[in-house]
């Protein structure tokens, strides 16, 4: 059963998401601060649902810390919805976004969109599976079945979506993924306009931490048609 942690301090939200994971067979922990929620994550959750207004600590600076140790995949509910917003989520390691009020059939899609690319990873974020495959270009090691991305050795720290996006980019050296293409493949969605930047912005994250290990960003930008690794 995938475990999911609901970080939300509003008791009728919470209650109602709650209620709606449980009766889809999922297992729901409710943190009512960034406290909490730093105090219970672990490696057992497949997912975070999680407020950006908190008190205390807000859920940006909470996506922060949990982002130091944990690549769980964490989607932002916010009563926000300007793309600034949206964009601050994202830059610190946020997986999807939902503005309040959202309707459970698009929540649901997108828990389960965000679970079923990391439900194949056990509790220490390994694949059971052929979990010694990878793909290797440029001293940058890949392992397929596993969210992990090493350099000459070192890991470099990725969130779930970044791993995918590299991965996807990876297996095909040098040819040009459109921005669309990569949306629809990493997140299993339908591609829409606003889309656009939710990828650009895991991208820009993704590229800086290839720059800060290895020395180049490796990922290189296309304009007007995508992005490719360059091999």
């Amino acid at each position: 059963m995938n475990k999911i942690l609901v970080v939300e301090d509003d008791e009728t939200v919470y209650s109602g998401i709650k209620k709606l994971l449980e009766i889809q067979h999922y297992y729901v922990e409710v943190a009512q601060n960034r406290l909490k929620a730093l105090e219970k994550i672990d490696y057992s959750f497949s997912l975070v649902i999680m407020d950006v207004m908190m008190p205390q600590l807000d859920g940006i600076e909470t996506c922060r810390k949990i982002r130091e140790k944990y690549s769980v995949p964490i989607l932002f509910l916010s009563a926000k919805s300007e793309e600034v917003d949206k964009l601050e989520g994202l830059e610190v390691g946020g997986d999807d976004y939902m503005t309040k009020p959202f309707s459970n059939m698009e929540l649901m899609s997108k828990v389960k969109a965000l679970i079923r690319r990391y439900q194949v990873y056990d509790k220490s974020g390994t694949s059971n599976i052929g979990k010694d495959a990878y793909i290797e270009a440029n001293g940058l090691k890949v392992y397929i079945n596993r969210n992990r991305a090493e350099y000459n050795g070192i890991e470099i720290k990725l969130t779930g979506k970044e791993y995918e996006i590299l991965k996807l980019l990876m297996q095909r050296p040098d040819q040009i993924y459109t921005i669309e293409l990569i949306y629809e493949n990493v997140w299993g969605e339908i591609f829409t306009y606003n889309s656009k930047n939710t990828v650009m912005v895991h991208v820009k994250n993704l590229r800086n931490k290839l720059l800060e290990i290895c020395g180049e960003a490796c990922i290189q930008t296309e304009w007007g048609r995508g992005y490719r690794f360059e091999r």
